[in-house]
């Protein structure tokens, strides 16, 4: 800013020099034209007045004499007395006109005096001879050649003479005349250059001069330019008060904005605020300013703004001028409203801040807990089963413990790393078909048993027609659910209640809109803690973890994986008596070209169902298959109508009975229903959101044909309708089976880890297949270029070890020169789980890829789908 200003100032400096020069040679200029004009009249004058005058007398006195010459000519023919008279007056006229002339060249002559002198005595000898020749003639009539004879020998001479002095002297005028021209042109010649000169340096300077001029002026309106810039956007305005001019009183552009209306430039003093202050704050500055002796002022105030309708916080600072004699006062007016709100937000951040380290102390402290409680269990219970050996009781209990502890262990871990991924911003949504029907029933499976042994209801409600098929991330859905339902089953008392709700809100040709509510009947969330539960690290109180454990990560990763899949999620709750988590989703609506063929017109089925919603979403299903359905909420009712279609020969062919209802069970009902029938007994399908395994005896005992499980898909309804239809209903129960049959295959375990190793032997020896081991990549690849093309079936490869990796292992297998080279499945066995983890594994050439520690499912699963 300094270097500016001096520049400024040695730019002013410069342009006021030049100005003053530019003054100088235009006087310059001024008084050389002046000398150049009267030096060129000056010499015109000298021309006028001495070489043009005696030229002009000069030539009129050969005039003069050529008249009197040829006067005298007019002798050679006629001489009478009365012609010589005649000449004499004549000539007479032309003397008296040559003297007048000859005084003209003496007046004016530049030359030498005696060569006027000569020219007089010439003329006058001319004269006189003249004067003889008339006498001569005069006397008697002469003849033509006397009269040539006598001019010869006395005239001609005379006239030589006179010719020969007055030719000399006009000569010597005409150089003169020659001379003076001569010093005129180059006085004109001097003056034109000098002027044009003085004219380019007169230039040179007036555009210096001027270019400073604009660099000044450019550099003020730049500088004013800015500070008009700067006033109409920062949020200070600038006042100056002259008490004795208010008419130069200045107030900056921006005070309108700030403001909120336009003050009078005339009435710039803190006076034109008191409209928008209370009578607090204008009192506070009245008395500021009625202090004496005093050049600064400052205070901070509130301002009602009047456009925009809320409180601001203005800082006011006064300065009291004194130049040359005049008092003036300078006020700043800034805006502190943004920052005293900016200063509010760090305290209120540095709180957070303190709140978020304090949370993850008690983060690390809990997972100290967490993870060492199942680790004392495996420990413990390796030590009680070596400790047992022989007893096979003992050490099967304390394998079931140690693998209950391992699964709540890897539980732990996943959250810890999902939201590692998550804060890294590491995690990846892959959308991807996905069978609902599967998954719900997968999700049914796993919670029911954990329901199942606290002793609490579980059940799943559809509200609406749920797609069977849908596009989107099926694994985070998956994460998102359980953590909710998982939360759920931590905090609901034995004897309470779980309902997962899904509901279809909103659809169109491309998407689905889905709302899950996980509905459950535990303690319940006060409701200043709502945000707080999602936060990571944090859970609703201290005594949360005492009483119930946890991370208090699972509900954060399900709100992150909500918002990743452009997704909501809320929650309501009354303490003491439950909670609802609701989270809503977007899906793909995947175009399913097979529609059921079946058509169940004519079908009369009864639903009995003491959940409305269960109730709507099966008749839905029902009609849509064409089928004429009848419901009621109760097994009394139930029976009821039932006896009632018999009477009337209105008979239904199907009745869909829930197992658990008040007053009467499904089981219960069913007995009725078959006792009451007269005539035709309907098919009887028992409905259960439970294991249908707790049922099967008293329900093959009822009479009950077959057992569906909820919660009902449109599949589901149609393979029993068409089973009873075709006399194929079963109530045989298929139980999912960790087994496969691998016999006459042959893998080779490529694994560093002895203990991994042995473990893989063992879980897939079962399988029947041929196990062989590798300890390093570069083990492997012996193995395999020494065995025969097609002697291995399939390579589990691990990634993480010495020697040589299992990405560079796959790589030289995949490029040797055997036909089974390129065939022969790899899959990656390793700890590495990340997303950029598969897809180096499958870059690197393997088919696919198992997460460690292994889930034996998944195992058998992807080894059968790669060795088909």
């Amino acid at each position: 800013m300094n270097n500016e200003k001096d520049k400024l100032l040695k730019i002013q400096k410069i342009s006021t020099i030049s100005g003053v020069i530019l003054i100088g040679l235009l006087v310059c200029f001024l008084f050389l034209s002046i000398f150049s004009v009267k030096n060129l009249m000056s010499r015109l004058n000298d021309i006028r007045n001495h070489p043009f005058k005696v030229l002009d007398a000069g030539r009129n006195i050969q005039n003069d004499i050529d008249n009197v010459r040829i006067t005298f000519e007019q002798l050679k023919n006629i001489n009478t007395l009365d012609v010589v008279n005649d000449v004499r007056d004549r000539v007479k006229v032309f003397y008296d006109d040559i003297d007048l002339q000859i005084v003209s060249i003496e007046e004016n002559y530049l030359g030498e005096k005696e060569d006027v002198y000569v020219l007089k005595n010439s003329l006058k000898e001319m004269k006189d001879a003249y004067s003889e020749f008339l006498e001569y003639v005069a006397d008697d009539e002469r003849s033509e050649a006397e009269i040539v004879y006598y001019n010869t020998k006395h005239i001609n001479e005379v006239n030589e003479k006179f010719d020969l002095q007055l030719s000399g002297i006009l000569d010597y005028a005409k150089n003169k005349f020659d001379y003076f021209y001569s010093e005129a042109e180059k006085s004109c010649v001097f003056s034109m250059f000098m002027s044009c000169l003085m004219f380019i340096v007169v230039l040179v300077v007036f555009f210096t001069y001027k270019y400073l001029l604009q660099v000044q002026t450019k550099k003020l309106k730049n500088q004013n330019q800015l500070f008009d810039l700067l006033s109409r956007n920062i949020d200070h305005i600038f006042m100056i008060n002259e008490l004795n001019n208010p008419e130069r009183n200045y107030i900056s552009q921006n005070a309108e904005r700030i403001l909120g209306f336009a003050p009078n430039p005339k009435d710039v003093s803190p006076a034109l605020l008191f409209d928008y202050i209370d009578e607090k704050d204008r009192e506070n500055i009245r008395q500021l300013f009625n202090t004496e002796g005093e050049t600064y002022w400052n205070t901070i105030f509130h301002y009602n703004h009047p456009m925009l309708n809320k409180e601001k916080i203005f800082a006011l600072q006064t300065y009291r001028i004194y130049d040359d004699n005049e008092e003036r006062f300078i006020s700043v007016l800034t805006d502190e409203t943004a920052m005293i709100n900016t200063q509010k937000e760090l305290e209120q951040a540095m709180i957070k801040a303190e709140q978020a380290n304090r949370a993850k102390s008690e983060f690390l402290s809990r997972m100290s807990h967490e993870i060492r409680t199942p680790m004392n269990g495996i420990i413990g219970m390796t030590m009680i089963a070596l400790q047992n050996i022989g007893n096979d009781s003992k050490i099967t209990d304390c394998l079931r413990k140690i693998n209950m502890s391992s699964k709540h262990l890897l539980v732990l871990i996943n959250d810890v790393l999902d939201m590692s991924k998550i804060e890294s911003g590491r995690i990846e949504i892959k959308r991807d078909n996905f069978d609902f029907k599967v998954f719900m029933e997968s999700l049914n499976n796993v919670i029911y048993n954990q329901a199942k042994d606290k002793d609490i209801d579980f059940e799943i409600v559809f509200v609406g027609d749920i797609d069977e098929n849908l596009y989107g991330d099926s694994l985070r859905l998956n994460q998102i659910i359980m953590n909710l339902l998982s939360n759920a089953l931590k905090f609901t008392p034995k004897g309470g209640k779980i309902t997962l709700r899904i509901t279809k809100t909103s659809s169109d040709n491309n998407e689905i809109w889905l709302k899950f509510e996980v509905i459950d009947t535990g303690c319940g969330i006060a409701k200043e803690n709502y945000d707080k539960v999602f936060m990571a690290f944090e859970q609703e109180n201290s005594n949360v973890s005492h009483v119930y454990g946890g991370t208090g990560l699972g509900l954060s990763i399900s709100k992150k994986f909500t918002e990743l899949m452009n997704g909501t999620i809320s929650v309501s709750s009354k303490v003491g008596r439950g909670t609802t988590f609701t989270v809503i989703l977007p899906f793909g609506i995947v175009k399913n070209d097979k529609k059921s063929c079946e058509d169940f017109k004519g079908l009369k089925v009864l639903v009995a169902d003491d959940d409305d919603d269960t109730l709507a979403h099966t008749k839905l299903l029902l009609n849509k298959l064409g089928a004429d359905v009848d419901i009621t909420d109760n097994g009394y009712e139930a029976v009821a109508k039932v006896e009632k279609a018999q009477n009337e020969e209105h008979s239904y062919d199907i009745c869909i009975i829930d197992w658990k209802m008040p007053f009467i069970d499904g089981i219960e009902t069913v007995k009725r229903i078959k006792k009451s029938s007269i005539s035709k007994i309907p098919i009887i399908i028992l409905m259960t959101a439970y294991d249908a395994s707790d049922i099967q005896e008293n329900s093959k005992k009822a009479g009950v044909d077959v057992i569906i499980s909820k919660p009902l898909f449109e599949s589901t309804l149609t393979n029993v309708l068409s089973e009873i239809r075709s006399g194929q209903a079963s109530n045989d129960l298929n139980k999912d089976q960790l087994s496969c049959d691998f016999r006459g295959k042959r893998f080779l375990i490529v694994e560093d880890n002895e203990l991994n190793s042995e473990i893989a032997v063992e879980l897939l020896g079962v399988t029947g297949a041929v196990l062989e081991t590798a300890y390093n990549g570069q083990e492997a690849i012996e193995k395999f270029e020494n065995s025969i093309p097609g002697y291995f079936d399939l390579i589990l490869m691990d990634i993480q070890m010495p020697v040589m990796d299992g990405y560079e292992a796959t790589k030289i297998i995949r490029s040797m020169d055997r036909k089974d080279a390129l065939n022969i499945p790899i899959l990656a066995m390793t700890a590495n789980a990340f997303s950029d983890d598969m897809e180096k594994s499958i870059k690197a050439g393997m088919n696919g890829h198992i997460s460690k520690p292994i889930d034996l499912k998944e195992v058998f699963e992807k080894i059968s789908k790669v060795i088909k």
